[in-house]
């Protein structure tokens, strides 16, 4: 059956021949309980105006978004952000965890984390695991709390505690999902710098991806090329491409430890990261990080 709407938040749940759909709220996060009885297939304009993100609890789909083809599993989360289209397709009874937060209170916790300069810049990951490390503790405590939620008589109706539980449950999202967020967290950028520094830091981080060069980072500034090499050696103790490779590695070993190993591989990662040459990205990483790139992805 194909279905197409403008948003997920326009789907008619009856129309979707759904066995069952079930949901409850915990301030700005919705719990939607579903249960598949025939083949779906959904075409929307845009995710709507929340963050989605989906657990399958039995059976797999494939799903579009933001240029990243997903097959998730019962060992992963698939992250899904207001703002670009989306294609999904399920099997027959299929079932899952759905979670929807308000963007207010994503926006809200990294701002208050990471500042709201670099809130409104951060990446997500689209596809996390469950299966380790903080993907697997978020989706056990989204799990606990769904089945809190659907018992006639819980401590969660009180906001004494439902308050701070939601609070921990978008920090835990945002801990998850959003690349570099330990490093964001545990180093910024000094204010002591330079402001032409700052300025091609801040360049740097919010886009690592795109071919910049020296002269790229000087013209942004409002420098001399010359003159922010000097900057970076004094103020960063490396090289503004020095520095670039230095993210990107970082971005690229956050996507291994998130990363699916089913879906994903680390030559993907590589490439995603601008390292043309599989085996010295290897050693760079192992270098960094003390481990080769691919036991980091299989955890």
């Amino acid at each position: 059956m194909l279905v197409r709407t403008p948003t997920i938040e326009d789907i008619s749940h009856d129309e979707v021949t759904m066995a069952t759909y079930r949901y409850s709220e915990l301030g700005p996060i919705t719990f939607g309980n579903v249960v598949l009885r025939d083949q779906l297939r959904l075409e929307c304009d845009d995710i709507g105006t929340g963050f989605y993100v989906q657990l399958p609890t039995a059976g797999r789909y494939e799903s579009r978004h933001r240029g990243c083809d997903a097959a998730v599993s019962p060992v992963s989360a698939a992250v899904y952000r207001p703002g670009a289209p989306f294609a999904g397709r399920w099997p027959a009874r299929f079932q899952a965890l759905c979670i929807r937060i308000d963007v207010s209170a994503v926006d809200k916790a990294l701002a208050g984390v990471v500042g709201d300069r670099l809130s409104r810049r951060v990446r997500f990951a689209p596809l996390v695991s469950t299966a380790k490390g903080h993907g697997r503790a978020w989706a056990e405590m989204l799990f606990s709390v769904n089945r809190q939620l659907s018992a006639p008589e819980n401590l969660l109706l009180s906001p004494l505690v439902s308050a701070p539980l939601a609070d921990s449950l978008v920090n835990g999202f945002i801990l998850t999902t959003v690349y570099a967020f330990s490093d964001a967290f545990a180093a910024p950028v000094s204010a002591a710098r330079p402001a032409s520094v700052r300025s091609a830091v801040d360049l740097i981080e919010a886009d690592p991806a795109a071919a910049l060069t020296v002269s790229d980072l000087a013209a942004h500034c409002d420098v001399s090329a010359r003159a922010l090499q000097k900057a970076f050696q004094q103020h960063v103790g490396m090289s503004p491409m020095q520095y670039l490779r230095d993210v990107r590695l970082r971005r690229a070993h956050e996507d291994l430890r998130s990363g699916d190993p089913c879906v994903l591989s680390v030559a993907d990662v590589a490439r995603r990261w601008g390292f043309a040459h599989l085996g010295r990205f290897a050693a760079a990483h192992e270098a960094k990080f003390g481990q080769k790139p691919l036991h980091t992805l299989r955890g």
